[in-house]
């Protein structure tokens, strides 16, 4: 089982490594049901919200304001990639530390 590790800015504008909680199949099923909301006719900025709060769910300490005001969005599209990776078992080697 895996967990993706990201770097987030803390108060102070420092990159802070965090971490998913352990990716089970309980979160695979999360992620369907993501992807059907996200497939329905809601602006583009619910699909944001709903995404980041994917990503806050997957994390004890991240919520969606720490990935709206300490991250930019290439690391919100690069965290995702990564958590869905591990969501199909398209695991780094690496990543698995």
């Amino acid at each position: 089982m895996a967990k993706v590790k990201f770097t987030i800015k803390n108060e102070k504008g420092e990159d802070v490594v965090k971490s998913t909680k352990t990716i089970l199949t309980e979160h695979y099923r999360d992620y369907l049901n993501l992807m059907i909301e996200l497939e329905s006719d809601i602006n583009d900025v619910e699909k944001l919200d709903k995404q980041l709060e994917f990503i806050a769910n997957l994390c004890d300490d991240v919520n969606v304001d720490d990935l709206l005001k300490r991250t930019n969005f290439a690391d919100v599209v690069d965290i995702f990639a990564r958590i869905y990776a591990c969501l199909v078992g398209d695991v780094d080697p690496k990543e698995k530390k």
